[in-house]
């Protein structure tokens, strides 16, 4: 069978093409919010255990940030998907799986790093050193396990990422926004691999700015694609 292709997009997906661009757009500006406080609160990451345990409101909040934009991820790529399935819907359908099966691995990474708030005061109350060494123990735990989660999801939203951004470029987006998701997705990949292939910190880095600029100009397209199918 040949794959469903058209060149309009079906009118009765408007609200979610458009929802789903307002919810992209606010993932990406989220996504700056969350760079910029990193480097405003000077944030050391990866997260140190003890700090945390002392200090764990900034990074309680951070991770609020970045786990509310991962959640918009969620109808962002369904915008997407009924946007340009009619233009190659098998690669579409398998990068929206990817992508949604990334977001539960974000929030409840996420979700690990929040919980070390609930110790914090029990850590800073002990006196007894055992019980301090067993609190810093569990948070080392905690934050290494967000680690692996983290490192998965980022891995599946790439792929998918670049799944998409190959599909882009025969939409309504235009070459250069598909070029532009593709090397996002690309130098983003890096991220979870830097410390064993040694890759510069700035090149994960600029994937991610350039995750931030892609969300939010395509997530205004498709915002303007909802209104006007």
């Amino acid at each position: 069978m040949t794959e469903e292709r058209g060149s309009a997009i079906d009118p009765s997906w408007k609200g979610v093409i458009r929802w789903g661009g307002l919810s992209l757009l606010a993932a990406g500006a989220l996504l700056v919010v969350f760079v910029l406080s990193v480097l405003i609160l000077q944030q050391t990451l990866p997260l140190p255990p003890k700090e945390v345990l002392e200090n764990p409101v900034p990074p309680t909040i951070l991770f609020l940030i970045a786990a509310l934009g991962e959640l918009l991820l969620m109808p962002g790529v369904m915008g997407l998907y009924f946007c340009l399935r009619h233009v190659k819907k098998t690669p579409m359908f398998i990068a929206t799986g990817l992508w949604l099966a990334a977001v539960p691995l974000f929030l409840v990474s996420r979700g690990l790093i929040i919980s070390l708030s609930q110790i914090s005061g029990r850590y800073m109350d002990s006196t007894n050193e055992t019980m301090r060494a067993a609190y810093l123990a569990s948070a080392e735990l905690a934050i290494e396990t967000q680690n692996i989660y983290a490192m998965m999801a980022l891995i599946l939203l790439c792929v998918a990422s670049i799944m998409i951004g190959l599909v882009m470029l025969k939409g309504v987006f235009g070459r250069r926004i598909g070029y532009l998701v593709i090397a996002a997705g690309i130098l983003t990949l890096f991220s979870p691999f830097g410390v064993i292939l040694k890759v510069p910190l700035i090149i994960p880095f600029i994937g991610l700015v350039l995750t931030a600029v892609w969300q939010i100009v395509v997530g205004a397209k498709l915002y303007r694609l909802g209104k006007e199918v």
